[in-house]
């Protein structure tokens, strides 16, 4: 079994605009048409049960409408578990504990933020009462980590990431192996923090002997299968994972055994 914890879809309406955006920015190959149904479609095509998806407010206006929007999605379909979003903005706008309340009332298991689209440090005091919240109403919380293609800069470092599992209470997933190109970092000053939790998502390229190295010495049951879909097949991280050679007991746990612990399944 094979559960995806990192993959992004997209309103149908604004799909086409979304990956035309991604695509010119980074670069990138992307796979699908950034749609729900094409999501679904190669998550049958590379094995996968279940995936995880992951929207991004980049605007604090964003918050309210995506997060009923992945309510709704939960409710009417059984193959990808929604997570909410929220924006270090969003205190201008709203009540960011009866946001995050409303989130966990619903059922949503986690919140998704992305310091490079959000253009925050995850180490700013502001963000200290919305991890706090998190915490408080057993909310995961997965964000992006290191560099991204997309972008020139570089907000989500191993050593900023390390004053938020200071909070008490907080479960902490980061995204690409704890830094997409900051591996070295993440082993040093990452590896073994009790409330952090690993995904693979877009790590095709870090190197496997580090890979497995890191794997390791934070644990297995601490790491996470992610594609970051559409940016990468699952197929291809899959593959990835198997080539470290973990064995069979480590790779159940990454798959699926670790996903189906913290999303309560």
């Amino acid at each position: 079994m094979i559960i995806d914890f990192h993959t992004h879809f997209y309103p149908e309406k604004i799909a086409p605009k979304a990956m035309e955006a991604m695509r010119n920015a980074s670069g990138w190959k992307l796979y699908g048409d950034g749609t729900y149904q094409s999501l679904v479609q190669f998550m049958e095509e590379d094995g996968v049960s279940l995936s995880v998806n992951l929207p991004v407010a980049t605007k604090p206006e964003q918050v309210i409408s995506i997060n009923r929007q992945m309510v709704e999605w939960n409710k009417k379909q059984t193959k990808v578990v929604c997570f909410g979003t929220y924006h270090p903005d969003f205190v201008r706008l709203g009540n960011p504990e009866e946001e995050i309340a409303f989130l966990a009332s619903q059922g949503i298991r986690g919140i998704k933020l992305h310091p490079e689209y959000q253009d925050f440090y995850p180490d700013d005091p502001r963000m200290t009462e919305f991890y706090e919240l998190c915490a408080k109403y057993h909310l995961l919380l997965l964000m992006h980590a290191g560099s991204d293609v997309a972008f020139s800069t570089t907000h989500g470092t191993p050593k900023r990431f390390r004053e938020v599992l200071k909070v008490r209470g907080i479960r902490l997933i980061l995204a690409h192996m704890g830094g997409y190109r900051q591996w070295e970092e993440v082993a040093q000053e990452l590896v073994g923090a009790s409330s952090l939790y690993l995904d693979t998502s877009f790590s095709l390229d870090l190197p496997n002997t580090l890979f497995k190295e890191i794997i390791l010495a934070h644990e297995p049951y601490k790491v996470l299968f992610g594609s970051d879909f559409p940016w990468t097949r699952a197929g291809e991280m899959a593959a990835k994972i198997r080539s470290l050679d973990l064995g069979k007991t480590n790779e159940e746990l990454i798959f699926s055994k670790n996903a189906l612990w913290l999303l309560d399944i």
